[in-house]
């Protein structure tokens, strides 16, 4: 029996844990020197504050200073910098001039009329913070300008002050122009950081996880548990094959230069030992859960990867090759080797639905004891009893797995069978699936070797042009590059494509020979085994040719840079403004870019990209060339299909423009129009979440300001650091409840400590100068850490309080204001996220029958389709775009849900539904997707040549499949429970 451990080995264990996580965390991304950077800055403001004679000349706002450096940091990247600094020169000047004008009004009438004096000043500060409010939601980039404006308003009208005098300037301005200086001297001469070289890491670890990925994949669906079994043939064929192969190395060998071997030698990993080591003659073989999870891993990577690239082209780059150049590889092309990568992985689910666990693999939550049923031809699978096959209980999602054990069902498990819906593909035969498997592994095992040395190459060619210090296996990027060297990967990539598409297409002939060798009729219809290899080897080749395609722009890229000679230059970040407002924003902004209202609902954003409207436009021009046998005809000649660049956004005419041009001139014409436009007005203010909760804030604000527009508290206020209240309040209120309340809990543990630590460092040697610079030193560390290394960035922002008089004020006035804005959130308008996570939903639902509909055009006409059509393949990718923004909207308002007050009780239990939810609906995004990114690229012979050839199966099950978006997305959106006789996909006949 086991000795139960006590509570101080658990926090001692707990304890080397998290020690372990922090350490990994500080080296990973350079975080240590992030955070080195910000500590410095910080300390060197309050060190020249900490001077006796700085408090004359920056006066009682020298803490504007260091809120500039909380959010300025200069933690950050040499481009991001330069952008912040302008921002908060430029939020600060507004606010100030704002805040002096209407300080010069009122005193214009304080002597004469003080009450009304002080009602301009509540004025003025009620429409900074509204315009604050309004545009922190709508423009998220500008959110570091408003904080300062609506920091710098509240400091200055809510004064003493009762004029405009030198003082009120001199002690906003100073502070933060102190600041600015010190932030931008940091960041230039204290490890600097470009965007060149960020962005080329980033892509360089997206394309190393991608690859692992579709390696692990691939491995996963042509592993056999019993490979003694094999046949003759595929033994001979290997035999071969090996020869072959062996041949082509003894010819290489002499053609290949020394630098090949060196390149793969700064890719082998330590922990690999020598290539003839027993781990590579027994390779680990990850479990199905980590290869489902790694999909939505894959996800993120892409989005931080686009997100990278978008942020770089913003940013002012230092480098050798500008980050614009970069995007053919880090966005454009990952994108389909995403999206690939995700197919592969579908491949192997419905590998593990058909075979379930094999012996050899990893350890997996499903256990089938059950021998497969004997080879059968399609007929007779269908007649066959669902009992013949074995019953295969699993989850493919990410949630928690509940398994109940055989005895517990008892006699119910043979009905619970007889009424579980079952997969087509668990209907497919095992045997000729392992059939098709060890013909199908030998040319794959060599495409893959050859990839995943063409991926190396496309890794030291990035390390290369953008100065990426170190590659994903540690060791450093080469000083060189030989264009011959790639130019050898490359053959032999192409090389291995050809043999693939050969050696494939013999492969899967053996089918028919396997069935005829039975003694069963010969079946020429397609499988669904055949069906399942067949998309698993189009993936993973069109992940091949993506691949070669990275490479010859990496090829090109090298070739820029051996042009310029490595000599740097400056490149001037090009804004698209629209584009460039209404993104990023930093980790602080009230609304998450995921969230926002157009990506939730699944509507057209009206900010689009130039160049990705350019790249659609190329590739549907390239669909009409290929469509028209290769010749450049003119648009809509001979396609019928006008080739035009879509419209950023297309007006609907209004019926009361029309009516008054016509039948209703004169005065009545305009009374129709300003009723028209009085209509829309109101109908934007009542669906605007922007200026909803920019109201939410000023009253909010304006419940803990109200005392300073009292002359008779204006003094009190002041004297009793009143203003934390509003300024905490304005960092507490967020755009729903649930996010509200994890910053208001988070800050408040923050607050408390800072507080703490700053009354010790006053305590400790009588107030000494230097004791207390570093004692705030000491407590920037565990500060800096949180802000910069966790996804809690507004915990860490904590200014350490100077006296006990001043942490009570300031511990107080936060819970004053973190406690209004709560108040204000549930009571005035209340935003729930469970409200925005349905919304989400019903979005992505509704446009996935979008999807559907464009991949059913034109089943019931009785004409071969065109497949290459641009405006179906444009109306099918935008009906993506849209459920993929709502899906991750959905994503980002689930963990917020948890937080938020709950009548009915807690949310975990619904969390774990919607979560199901969310993998399904990114099943059928990605399988769809998928099936439109192979039909494009190989084409499609039943639409293209047998679809005028009449069938009821299919325009029956399409009639069954199309309407099945709207009974699942109303009641989701009405929560309501589904109707009973909504149409089913099985209900379609044979």
């Amino acid at each position: 029996m086991e000795k139960p451990t006590s509570w101080i080995e658990d926090i001692q264990r707990y304890g080397r844990k998290r020690t372990a996580e922090i350490v990994e965390n500080l080296v990973k991304n350079k975080l240590w020197q992030r955070q080195l950077k910000n500590i410095i800055a910080t300390t060197i403001l309050v060190s020249i504050c900490l001077i006796p004679r700085s408090k004359a000349i920056f006066g009682k706002a020298a803490y504007l200073g260091a809120i500039a450096t909380v959010f300025g940091h200069p933690g950050r990247r040499f481009g991001q910098v330069v952008e912040a600094l302008v921002l908060v020169l430029v939020g600060s000047s507004l606010g100030l001039a704002w805040s002096l004008f209407g300080l010069y009004l009122s005193s214009l009438v304080i002597r004469t009329n003080a009450p009304a004096a002080y009602s301009i000043r509540g004025a003025f500060l009620a429409v900074a913070l509204i315009l604050h409010g309004f545009l922190r939601s709508k423009t998220p980039r500008l959110f570091v300008a408003l904080l300062l404006l609506a920091i710098v308003s509240v400091v200055s009208l809510t004064s003493t002050a009762s004029a405009v005098t030198s003082l009120s300037v001199t002690q906003i301005v100073y502070p933060i122009l102190l600041a600015a200086g010190v932030i931008l001297i940091v960041n230039l001469f204290l490890l600097p950081e470009f965007s060149a070289t960020f962005l080329g890491d980033t892509t360089i670890e997206t394309l190393h996880d991608v690859a692992n990925a579709l390696h692990n994949a691939g491995r996963y669906f042509t592993y056999l548990s019993r490979p003694e079994k094999r046949t003759r043939a595929v033994l001979v064929s290997e035999d071969q094959n090996s020869e072959v192969q062996d041949e082509e190395k003894d010819e290489q060998s002499v053609k290949r230069p020394r630098c090949k071997d060196i390149i793969r030698s700064l890719f082998r990993s330590k922990r690999q030992g020598p290539p003839d080591s027993d781990d590579e003659a027994k390779p680990k073989i990850l479990p199905l859960q980590d290869l489902v999870d790694a999909k939505s891993k894959l996800r993120a990577k892409l989005s931080v990867c686009d997100a990278a690239q978008t942020e770089c082209n913003f940013e002012i780059a230092f480098a050798v090759l500008p980050p614009r150049r970069l995007k053919p590889i880090s966005v454009q092309t990952m994108k389909r080797l995403v999206a690939n990568a995700i197919a592969v992985i579908g491949a192997c689910e419905s590998k593990f639905a058909l075979v379930g666990e094999e012996d050899g693999e990893s350890t997996t939550t499903i256990n089938v004891t059950q021998k497969s049923p004997p080879y059968t031809d399609q007929h007779s699978v269908n007649d066959e009893k669902p009992a013949a096959k074995p019953s295969l209980d699993r989850k493919e999602s990410g949630a928690d797995e509940v398994l109940a054990d055989e005895p517990a069902i008892g006699s119910n498990q043979s009905e619970l069978d007889l009424i579980k819906p079952r997969r087509e593909i668990e209907f497919g035969d095992v045997r000729l699936f392992q059939y098709l498997l060890q013909q199908i592994t030998p040319p794959y095992t060599r495409l893959s070797a050859v990839v995943s040395s063409a991926v190396d190459c496309v890794t030291v060619c990035i390390a290369y042009s953008y100065d990426v210090a170190k590659l994903p296996s540690g060791a450093r990027a080469p000083k060189g590059l030989s264009i011959e060297e790639i130019d050898i990967y490359l053959n032999e990539l192409c090389e291995a494509l050809t043999s693939f598409d050969a050696e494939i297409a013999g492969a899967l002939e053996g089918a028919a020979e396997l069935q005829g060798s039975n003694g069963n009729q010969l079946d020429v219809m397609p499988r669904e085994e055949v069906f399942l290899v067949a998309s698993f080897l189009l993936n993973l080749r069109q992940a091949a040719s993506h691949i070669e395609e990275m490479l010859k722009h990496a090829r090109s890229l090298v070739l820029e840079r051996q042009s310029r000679h490595g000599c740097r230059r400056l490149y001037a970040p090009r804004i698209k403004w629209s584009k460039w407002l209404y993104t990023g924003g930093g980790e602080d902004e009230a609304m998450p870019t995921a969230g926002r209202k157009c990506n939730r609902r699944g509507e057209e954003d009206e900010r689009a990209d130039d160049d990705a409207e350019s790249d659609s436009a190329d590739q549907r021009e390239s669909l009409i060339k290929k469509a028209s046998g290769g010749k450049d005809l003119e648009a809509g000649q001979s396609t019928g299909v006008e080739l035009k660049k879509p419209a950023k956004s297309q007006s609907r005419p209004k019926p009361d423009d029309t009516m008054c041009t016509s039948e209703q001139p004169g005065s009545e014409g305009f009374v129709l129009r300003s009723r028209g436009r009085l209509a829309d007005m109101i109908e934007w203010v009542q669906h605007s979440d922007d200026l909803i909760y920019a109201f939410k804030l000023a009253t909010a604000a304006m419940l803990v300001t109200w005392p300073a527009f009292v002359e008779r508290w204006n003094q009190w206020y002041s004297l009793n650091r009143g203003l934390w209240a509003a300024i905490q309040l304005i960092l507490v209120t967020e755009v729903s409840i649930g996010t509200s309340v994890m910053t208001f809990f988070l800050r408040g543990i923050a607050t408390t400590l800072g507080c703490l630590w700053g009354w010790a460092a006053l305590e400790a040697r009588d107030g000494n100068r230097i004791v207390v610079a570093a004692m705030v030193l000491l407590g920037l560390i565990p500060s800096t850490y949180v802000q910069l290394g966790t996804v809690y960035p507004k915990a860490g922002m904590t200014i350490p309080g100077s006296s006990t008089d001043n942490f009570l004020k300031r511990w107080l006035a936060f819970f004053i204001g973190g406690i209004v804005a709560l108040t204000v959130e549930v009571v005035f308008l209340p935003v729930k996220a469970r409200t925005r996570l349905v919304e989400s939903l019903e979005a992505a639902m509704r446009q996935i029958g979008e999807m559907e509909t464009c991949v059913a055009v034109g089943i019931e006409e009785g004409i071969n389709l065109d497949i290459y059509d641009p405006r179906a393949l444009e109306r099918f990718e935008h009906a993506s775009g849209k459920a993929n923004s709502a899906l991750t909207a959905a994503e980002t308002f689930l963990p917020f849900c948890n937080n938020e007050p709950r009548i009915k009780g807690s949310f975990e239990g619904l969390a774990a539904i919607y979560k199901e939810i969310l993998f399904v609906l990114h099943q059928i995004v990605d399988r769809m997707d998928n099936m439109m990114q192979l039909r494009t690229a190989y084409g499609s012979g039943p639409l293209e040549e047998y679809n005028v050839k009449p069938t009821t199966r299919r325009p029956q099950l399409t009639q069954t499949l199309t309407p099945q978006a709207r009974p699942n997305s109303t009641p989701t959106a009405a929560t309501s429970p589904a109707p009973s006789t909504s149409p089913s996909s099985p209900s379609a006949p044979p």
